[in-house]
């Protein structure tokens, strides 16, 4: 069984030692946090997997305390609330939380929801290198290498690209994309969704004016065509000058 890293977010208590306590018991490293502070600092860290907020840190807000959290990072997270409401689940699960739960849920329930999630997260985080016929997409350091050397991605290039490819193959809807790289309402993002995907394609595609890689889904959105099979030997990128 592999280790996690958790955050377990929320003030000491009786819940809070039996999470810690059945976390440890499975093999996992825990680090513990009281306040929203510490549970930003420690989640930007890059060090978990996976963050589980208890009310008594989130509280008035869940869902402002997860986008920051999910502005900062990209773990895992779980949102346990007391008296759980279709309104605050709709909040906090918008904000960026991959689930939301009851904390008075039953701990087998949520261990298991904790591996559900896990198992999806690294899926995802897997593909960190994609390798296209005359370049390398490489995730980790949000860079491109192909034939003119190292392109550097701005920080909405990187959130669409990433989006798009742990998505790849599939049609992925205008909105869908513009909620990826904008705060602002999907509608009001799709003008800048033409626009950054089209500078996307300047940096990725060999003739950005006949994309074998971003491709326009009429009516729909866009979708990344990844290769069935990378290629066997990566391409060789030139020196800047």
């Amino acid at each position: 069984m592999s280790t996690w890293r958790v955050i377990v977010a929320g003030s000491p208590g009786r819940r809070r030692d039996d999470l810690r306590s059945a976390l440890e018991f499975e093999g996992h490293w825990v680090v513990e946090t009281e306040t929203v502070e510490q549970t930003l600092q420690e989640a930007a860290s890059g060090r978990y997997d996976v963050v589980i907020l208890d009310p008594t840190v989130a509280s008035p807000a869940p869902h402002q305390l997860c986008r920051s959290i999910r502005q900062a990072s990209n773990l895992g997270m779980i949102v346990l609330d007391e008296n759980p409401d279709e309104i605050a689940g709709i909040e906090v699960l918008n904000a960026g939380a991959d689930d939301y739960l009851t904390a008075g849920m039953a701990l087998p329930e949520l261990l298991a929801r904790l591996r559900a999630l896990l198992r999806r997260t690294r899926r995802g985080q897997r593909k960190r290198r994609v390798l296209l016929a005359d370049r390398v997409i490489n995730l980790e350091s949000r860079e491109i290498l192909g034939p003119v050397g190292r392109v550097a991605l701005t920080p909405k290039e990187f959130l669409l690209l990433q989006y798009l490819v742990n998505h790849a193959n599939r049609p992925v809807p205008h909105q869908t994309l513009a909620r990826a790289i904008s705060k602002r309402a999907a509608y009001a993002g799709l003008e800048f969704l033409r626009v950054m995907v089209k500078q996307l394609r300047r940096k990725i595609e060999p003739d950005p004016s006949h994309p074998r890689y971003i491709l326009t889904e009429r009516s729909i959105g866009y979708m990344f065509t990844c290769p069935r099979e990378s290629p066997r030997e990566a391409p060789r990128s030139q020196p800047l000058t």
